[in-house]
């Protein structure tokens, strides 16, 4: 029985204005990695989160070309009334009339799939579920899944980005008000326009589209639902589905990537499947949060590898096997004030082994010596892999591995501070100070262990120069810390510090760490002001230690200079003379570029801001 060609809906701007769709599409900003591998991303960390178990579940990837038949339903059933936006209108004209049209397909099973009321104006109670109207209607929806990897946020944004004509085709098997529900809806993204509506009235566009069946006052589109939508469904080509095979499938039409190197896609989809989500597929992971994927290139099936067997995922494995044994192996990574686990670190190393594929090409995510720590939060899912110092013997690499701390206070932190691409930590635009400095904290020991991890042994500088090492200057601080150094160079005249009791004082600074600057190693610096009073100054004199002498008998000593200050919170303070502290009072880190050969102390003093 011919089937009756869905409804196209264009999102007309209201009176009180919408987001357009030129600027949905940028929502989602730079992501640091390649878009299939966005795409991907994205997609399993949404699967995850609607898992029906704790975050276990079953996603497939496949590329495939689609059959005549298949083409037609399409050409006539689900996309028969184009947009009156020509570039919309075109771009799926081109598409549906081209000689070998492909899709890329990812479902999920054993999740919930895209459940809720199909309208987004109607509240719903805290319990009900909102999947839908969050991937389809909304934008920047909020984070609704407790220690959850993602949200339908921007990030469901590369998914139009993939497509050359930037629409998806959507099914799902999911449930409302309890009661299972098989829907199938079409959308997408093109640019604003303007246009004539049904009443013949010239409106303005956002350029956002769906494929429906009609609502009653025909003010948008809902899906198709029940046997209709399965049996659209199934002349599509999508996986067979029922209540117990509940789940979403998302098909991508006319991917990016195909047609420039189909190999080369497959080997990204495998690339980012395992480089983030090998925490997911360790042998040793719960079977309720266990992921399995599977890729297709048409109906042939492609294996993804164990993490266990794939260098250098195996040294990030025997990390995070650690850090889950009883007890777990490691350090807990520690903010003091308050006092709060942040999360626990482990880092291993072995013999360097060979790479198979997908790694060892060219722009591989995985490197050829492995020097990393990868992060995550308690959903164990990656975010990132922030590189630190080779071990100098090119025969050993390392791997390290932090989870964030499942406390609820830290774990929204860590949330917060990511992007819309889910692939950084940035504390820095975090409003709340106790976030921001738990993110802060956390990672300022991530970067110092990866630098620190391959010392005493560091490697030389990139263009073969010999070069001193970190663990070198810490010998330095060692023997200036207990007093064999003696500072020198110019002192700057300041108030006496201290004060009374009642007063401003401030402790002397104490060596906390050394980190690996952009121009030679750093020295970090701990100091506490406490006091009542009026506004007041913090004068600090970063001096020079030399190995085996004084400045002075050295002519060309190039001065220590203070290059950041940070207060508890993660704000940093000016770099003026003196610094102007106000009403600030608490624990405060400066840090200091010195030579590479030699060490450094720092005195503090506090004064009125007005003195000189």
């Amino acid at each position: 029985m011919p089937r009756s060609p869905l409804t196209l809906h264009s999102e007309a701007y209201s009176a009180s204005g919408n987001l357009a769709a030129d600027g949905y599409l940028k929502l989602l900003g730079a992501p640091s990695i390649d878009l299939v591998q966005t795409v991907v991303r994205e997609a399993v960390q949404n699967s995850c989160d609607a898992a029906l178990s704790d975050g276990g579940a079953e996603v497939h990837f496949r590329i495939r070309p689609l059959a005549p038949e298949q083409l037609d339903v399409l050409r006539a059933t689900v996309l028969a009334e184009r947009p009156h936006e020509q570039i919309a209108a075109g771009s799926l004209e081109a598409f549906l009339s081209s000689a070998n049209p492909h899709v890329l397909e990812i479902c999920d099973f054993g999740t919930a799939g895209l459940a809720g009321p199909t309208r987004a104006d109607l509240a719903t109670s805290d319990t009900e579920p909102t999947d839908f109207v969050d991937f389809l209607r909304n934008v920047g929806s909020r984070r609704s899944t407790v220690h959850g990897g993602g949200t339908y946020g921007y990030g469901k944004t590369s998914l139009y980005l993939a497509s050359r004509c930037s629409a998806i085709v959507v099914d799902s098997q999911t449930t409302h008000a309890g009661q299972p529900e098989r829907r199938v809806i079409a959308a997408q993204l093109g640019s604003a326009f303007i246009a004539d509506d049904s009443d013949q009235v010239r409106r303005r566009f956002t350029g956002r589209h769906w494929w429906g069946r009609p609502s009653g006052e025909n003010e948008h589109v809902d899906p198709i639902e029940g046997e209709d939508a399965a049996s659209l469904a199934e002349a599509l080509g999508f996986p067979e589905r029922s209540p117990e095979r509940s789940g979403t499938s998302i098909m991508i039409l006319d991917p990016r990537f195909i047609e420039e190197d189909r190999e080369r896609a497959v080997e990204l989809i495998e690339e980012a499947l395992l480089w983030f989500f090998w925490p997911r597929l360790l042998e040793g992971t719960p079977e309720g949060r266990r992921m399995r994927f599977r890729i297709f290139v048409g109906n042939e099936e492609r294996p993804l590898p164990r993490p266990e067997d794939f260098p250098p995922l195996d040294l990030f494995a025997r990390a995070m096997k650690g850090l889950r044994a009883d007890p777990p192996a490691g350090e807990v990574v520690r903010s003091l004030r308050p006092q709060r686990v942040l999360g626990r670190l482990n880092i291993v190393r072995g013999l360097r082994a060979d790479r198979v594929a997908p790694a060892g090409r060219d722009g591989s995510l995985f490197p050829e010596r492995s020097a990393a720590i990868a992060v995550m939060r308690p959903v164990e899912l990656v975010v990132r892999y922030y590189s630190g110092t080779q071990i100098a013997d090119d025969r050993f690499e390392w791997g390290g591995v932090f989870v964030a701390s499942d406390d609820n206070t830290v774990e929204e932190a860590f949330a917060k501070a990511e992007p819309p691409a889910h692939d950084d930590w940035q504390f820095e635009a975090l409003a709340d100070k106790t976030a921001r400095s738990i993110v802060r904290i956390a990672l300022n020991r991530i970067r110092t262990a990866a630098l620190e991890f391959a010392n005493p042994v560091s490697a030389p500088p990139p263009d073969g120069a010999a070069g001193p090492s970190l663990a070198g200057v810490a010998g330095l601080f060692g023997r200036a810390l207990e007093g064999e150094g003696q500072g020198a160079g110019p002192r700057r005249p300041g108030p006496a510090g201290g004060g009374g009791r009642r007063g401003p004082s401030v402790t002397r600074p104490t060596f906390a760490r050394l980190e690996q600057g952009e121009a030679g190693p750093v020295g970090v610096f701990e100091l506490v002001v406490r006091g009542d009073g009026p506004a007041f100054a913090l004068y600090l004199d970063p001096l020079l230690v030399m190995d085996g002498g004084t400045a002075s008998e050295t002519a060309s000593a190039t001065r220590p200079t203070i290059v950041r200050i940070v207060d508890e919170h993660g704000d940093e303070l000016g770099l003026g003379e003196p610094i102007l502290l106000g009403d600030r009072r608490g624990r405060f880190e400066v840090s200091v570029a010195m030579p590479a050969d030699c060490a450094v102390t720092v005195i503090a003093r506090i004064g009125p801001e007005e003195a000189k």
